[in-house]
């Protein structure tokens, strides 16, 4: 069994997450990857007029091995990426693709339906469709009280 440990690809996957343009405000602590995580996705989401769509690259990784749950307006995709056994290895001179478990923690930018939210994985590509609730966001005011009455 192929036993490889990454943990400069961590650290560097960590940085670019960081120094990426326009990070700055948008990378939350669960959006980096922890101590027992092999490999983070690399995610791209879009808006359209009534959807936000989020693609998470997930090459070869089956349906079976991925959960999509979804808590408000943040959605977290996990599973494993199974490594080839070991009597189907071959002599590797260059081992760059990972595999095992991964977690991505997505947040979106309006209140979404859940209930209507649709996922396919093909060619590689997760694509999760979240529908925006109509009227726009779910904020609501509250209003403050007099002290007392």
């Amino acid at each position: 069994m192929i036993r490889r440990i990454r943990p400069v690809s961590r650290i560097l996957k960590i940085e670019a997450e960081i120094r990426r343009p326009g990070a700055g405000a948008f990378v939350r602590g669960s959006d980096l990857p922890g101590l027992d995580q092999v490999w983070v996705p690399a995610v791209d989401i879009y808006e359209k007029d009534d959807e936000i769509v989020v693609e998470v690259e997930l090459a070869g990784v089956l349906k079976k091995d991925v959960r999509i749950m979804l808590h408000g307006n943040r959605i977290e995709v996990k599973g494993l990426k199974k490594e080839v056994p070991a009597e189907a290895v071959p002599r590797y001179h260059r081992l760059e693709r990972e595999d095992g478990t991964f977690r991505r923690t997505i947040f979106v930018p309006c209140a979404i339906q859940p209930e209507k939210t649709a996922a396919t994985l093909e060619n590689g590509i997760l694509t999760i469709v979240l529908k925006k609730r109509p009227g726009g966001s779910s904020e609501v005011e509250v209003k403050i009280r007099k002290n007392g009455g």
